[in-house]
C-alpha cells in the first residue's frame, strides 16, 4: 500500500539532541557558576532537581524556579545578573551545535515535492519543541508538529511573573511561534501510547497502513507504529553516541528528562525489532518508492 503521510519523531531522529543539550547546558552552567562563585555541583545539582521536576533539560524558567534564587530572590537583579549571562550562553552554544541530520531538509523538501505531507510527533513540551523546530527552519518543511502541552510562565507569591520583560513581550508578538500548526496533545498521549499517532491518522484522513514513522526508540517509536499497523522505520543512526557524551549527560541531565529526550540511550534491550533500520534520515525515499 502506498505511503501517504509521514510521522517523524525529532529529538534524535531529525537532529542530534544529545549533542547540542549537553554543551548548551554546561556552558549556562559555567556562567551560572561565574556569576554566583558558587561549586559547580551546586549548580548542577540545584538545576537538576528543578529539570528533573518538569522531565525537561530545556525548562525554560529553571533558574528562577531553582533553589539558587531562593538566596537572592529580588528578581531585576538575579535576572540580569545571572539569568541573562546564563541565557546567552545556553544560546551561544545552542546556535553553535544544533542542526539537521546532514539530508534531513533535503529530504523533508523532495517528501514535500511528491506531496506526502511530514509531521513531527514529539514528547517534548511544546515551548523547546518549536523553538527546535522553528531555529533549525525545520518548520518551512513540516505539515505539522504535535508536542506535549507547553510550559507556563512561572510567577512568585505575589503573582509577578518571574521572566525578563522583553521575553514577556516576545511571546505576546508571537515571536516563537512556528511556521508551521503546532498542536498540544495531553501529556498521557506521550509515546508509546498510539492515541497521539492515532489523533493524526484521524485529522489527515490516513489509515494506520498508510503512514510511515521513523524515531530512534524502539520501545516508542517503532513500539507505536507496530502497535497501530503503521509501517515502523527505525533511525539507528540517532542511537550512536560516544560514551564521552553518555557519561556528560548523566552530569547534566536528570534521567526522567533522558528517558523522555533520548530514550534510545537507557532501553537497553527491547523486545522490538523494527522493520526498517536506516543509517540516515534520506533513506526513508527509497522505503516510500518501493511501495508506490
Amino acid at each position: 500500500m502506498p505511503i501517504r503521510l509521514v510521522v517523524t519523531d525529532m529529538d534524535n531522529t531529525l537532529y542530534s539532541w544529545i549533542d547540542y543539550i549537553v554543551p548548551s547546558l554546561e556552558a549556562m552552567m559555567s556562567a551560572v557558576c561565574q556569576a554566583t562563585g558558587y561549586p559547580r555541583i551546586k549548580v548542577v545539582q540545584s538545576l537538576k532537581a528543578v529539570y528533573s521536576k518538569y522531565e525537561s533539560n530545556e525548562y525554560p524558567f529553571a533558574l528562577q524556579e531553582s533553589s539558587l534564587f531562593h538566596e537572592f530572590p529580588d528578581f531585576p537583579s538575579f535576572d540580569k545578573l545571572v539569568i541573562e549571562p546564563a541565557r546567552m550562553a545556553f544560546g551561544e552554544a545552542r546556535k553553535k551545535y544544533l542542526r539537521p541530520y546532514k539530508n534531513v531538509v533535503s529530504t523533508l523538501e523532495q517528501l514535500k515535492a511528491k506531496g506526502i505531507p511530514v509531521v513531527a510527533l514529539t514528547d517534548a513540551p511544546r515551548n523547546p519543541a518549536e523553538q527546535r523546530a522553528k531555529r533549525m527552519g525545520l518548520d518551512q518543511h513540516l505539515t505539522a508538529l504535535y508536542t506535549l502541552p507547553g510550559f507556563q510562565f512561572p510567577a512568585n507569591s505575589q503573582g509577578e511573573t518571574l521572566v525578563a520583560p522583553d521575553i514577556q513581550a516576545k511571546e505576546a508578538r508571537g515571536d516563537y511561534r512556528c511556521a508551521c500548526p503546532v498542536i498540544e496533545v495531553p501529556r498521557e498521549y506521550e509515546k508509546p501510547n498510539p492515541k497521539g499517532l492515532l489523533q493524526i491518522c484521524r485529522t489527515y484522513s490516513v489509515e494506520p497502513s498508510q503512514v510511515l514513522v521513523i524515531g530512534d526508540s524502539l520501545r516508542k517509536d517503532v513500539g507505536v507504529a507496530k502497535d497501530v499497523g503503521a509501517l515502523d522505520c527505525w533511525a539507528e543512526y540517532g542511537t550512536y553516541l560516544s560514551l564521552e557524551y553518555r557519561e556528560r549527560l548523566d552530569i547534566v541531565s536528570a534521567a526522567s528528562v533522558t528517558r523522555r529526550h533520548a530514550a534510545s540511550v537507557m532501553e537497553g534491550e527491547v523486545p522490538r525489532t523494527a522493520t526498517h533500520r536506516v543509517s540516515n534520515f534520506e533513506q526513508i525515499l527509497s522505503i516510500i518508492d518501493s511501495r508506490a
